[in-house]
């Protein structure tokens, strides 16, 4: 990559988070999750979580679509590891040709733990435990934000149609790494 793409690619980014960034500052709202508050994105709207594994859950849709967020945690142990996480969202994606999806990792910190965060794209059959379930609907994303915190992984998860997740994600990455040890 040249230097001029580089400082441009750099730009880019640091306007990104800016405007996700104003996104988090305008937020009225925050959740407790275990031990740590979270800051609530401005325009999503908190739903009652639909299970007991789920901490939050919101939705942040748009004009370019739907999109769903939501936080699980299985306790300290539970859930699997990161990798098991990661195979597992990969068998419910297929590319719009029909080949298996593969995953962007990225490893980091967030709020001083570390994070595993992985994107996948393509035709989605969300499951619940061991893989897809259904068909699938075509043209969606999956972004995921793994923390591994004292009190066992923090899954962080935004879906929901192509444009809608593109639309929130720097709001979700924003969103983790706001989380605050609470009062």
């Amino acid at each position: 990559m040249s230097v001029i793409a580089k400082h441009c690619a750099t730009i880019l980014a640091a306007l990104l988070l800016a405007a996700g960034h104003s996104a988090i500052a305008s937020s009225t709202k925050a959740v407790r999750v275990l031990d740590w508050m979270l800051a609530v994105p401005a325009g999503w709207t908190p739903q009652v979580p639909s299970s007991p594994m789920r901490l939050a859950q919101f939705t942040a849709g748009s004009r370019e679509g739907s999109a769903d967020v939501a936080v699980f945690h299985f306790g300290l142990a539970g859930g699997g590891t990161v990798q098991e996480n990661i195979d597992r969202w990969t068998t419910q994606f297929l590319t719009e040709a029909g080949k298996p999806a593969t995953p962007q990792v990225e490893k980091g910190k967030a709020s001083g733990m570390p994070v595993t965060w992985v994107a996948l794209e393509g035709r989605y059959a969300r499951g619940v435990g061991t893989g897809p379930q259904g068909q699938g609907a075509a043209n969606q994303s999956l972004r995921v934000a793994v923390l591994e915190t004292p009190a066992g992984n923090l899954f962080f998860q935004l879906w929901g149609d192509r444009p809608a997740v593109a639309k929130q994600e720097a709001a979700f990455r924003l969103m983790v790494q706001s989380l605050k040890r609470g009062p």
